[in-house]
């Protein structure tokens, strides 16, 4: 098959015409390293190549811009990717965003942990659940909260101090007032577990 014409779309593309067909587009780039012009010839394979190489540079582009706007997990990046370029294509793009530094799924894991730790003041139960959502792996996720909560030099836990921290900052009036069951549910809440709620109540009410 020959190449019959080559125009611009207003997206800025390259679409291709065979036969006075239409064939596909693709990003001028793709196109100058192709090395194709009017009267060249093609075959579906070659066509095929081109498409998939229209593809990945279409989704590095989306890549590059979301990355642009926040952090994505590997995951994420690749699923929101797919809903606009071939699987495959997306999942080329993110080992490229990979490659580059851009996509750091054991730094997110644990830069997000803390920040569920510090300013969410969320326990261990929550922060799983919520890296689990982000679509990061149990080793990561496990990897991430050891760092996050290592025991102190004194051998105490970050996560039972972060619960008493919280008891006595935002708690003490409802003790004092007898809704201990309020108190234990508001904790659970943060995702923190039962024996670490009962320990850091006792520790609040012992100061």
């Amino acid at each position: 098959m020959k190449l019959t014409a080559v125009r611009m779309t207003k997206r800025g593309r390259v679409a291709l015409y065979g036969d006075d067909e239409f064939l596909l587009s693709m990003h001028p780039d793709v196109f100058a390293a192709s090395g194709l012009s009017v009267g060249s010839e093609v075959d579906g394979e070659r066509l095929a190549g081109l498409a998939a190489e229209a593809e990945l540079k279409k989704a590095k582009e989306r890549a590059f811009s979301m990355l642009s706007g926040r952090e994505y997990t590997s995951s994420q990046l690749r699923d929101r990717l797919a809903r606009h370029v071939d699987p495959e294509a997306a999942g080329q793009a993110v080992e490229r965003m990979e490659e580059l530094g851009l996509v750091d799924d054991d730094g997110y894991a644990e830069r997000y942990a803390r920040e569920l730790s510090e300013r969410k003041h969320c326990g261990l139960l929550r922060i799983r659940q919520e890296l689990r959502q982000k679509g990061l792996s149990g080793a990561q996720i496990e990897q991430a909260l050891e760092n996050v909560y290592a025991p102190d030099a004194d051998g105490e836990s970050p996560e039972l101090e972060a619960a008493a921290a919280l008891v006595r900052s935002r708690y003490m009036k409802k003790l004092a007032d007898g809704r201990r069951d309020l108190v234990v549910a508001a904790l659970q809440r943060r995702g923190f577990a039962y024996s670490v709620i009962k320990e850091a109540i006792k520790r609040a009410e012992e100061e």
